[in-house]
């Protein structure tokens, strides 16, 4: 049951992002949710779920929207991998700490897809990069992961066993 959870998570995500968040763009920037879902599911399930995501979230992007397939599943591999090895080992209701995790994955997922670009022989500017997209973008994902990220927890929060007299 928790597979077809996630499976319905990653397909209305895709919808989303690629449809009615591009009403909101600005300069052809839209928030990256899939960063977002990613780390909070990392931060609330582990590694294993966190990966997971990852990998299933960038071969959908890959194979939709790019010319090479699997350089957006390895950074998101990555980035659920490496915020789920903490899980156990922050405090998941602070805020804050959210907003870190989107901010620095959101920087080293554009760092890691330029790296890749460069290598590939694609030549980006990763100063024009920065100013025209990662900015933009830090921005939205750092002002929606705190809602995305309660109702992640709110969705998938265990029941809590009460007796009440």
């Amino acid at each position: 049951m928790r597979l077809l959870y996630l499976l319905l998570i990653i397909i209305l995500n895709f919808i989303l992002q690629t449809t009615v968040f591009q009403s909101f763009s600005i300069d052809n920037v839209v928030p990256n949710t899939t960063i977002i879902i990613i780390i909070a599911f990392a931060l609330l399930k582990g590694k294993k779920v966190g990966s997971f995501l990852g990998i299933c979230m960038g071969l959908l992007q890959d194979i939709i929207f790019s010319e090479v397939i699997g350089v957006n599943a390895l950074i998101y591999f990555f980035i659920g991998y490496l915020i789920g090895l903490v899980d156990n080992k922050v405090f998941k209701d602070n805020s804050w700490i959210v907003v870190f995790f989107i901010a620095v994955a959101t920087i080293f997922y554009h760092f890691l897809f330029y790296m890749f670009m460069y290598f590939l022989g694609l030549e980006i500017s990763f100063i024009n990069m920065f100013k025209k997209v990662i900015a933009f973008e830090l921005i939205y994902n750092i002002i929606l992961s705190v809602p995305i990220y309660k109702g992640v927890n709110k969705l998938f929060k265990s029941p809590k066993l009460s007796f009440r007299g």
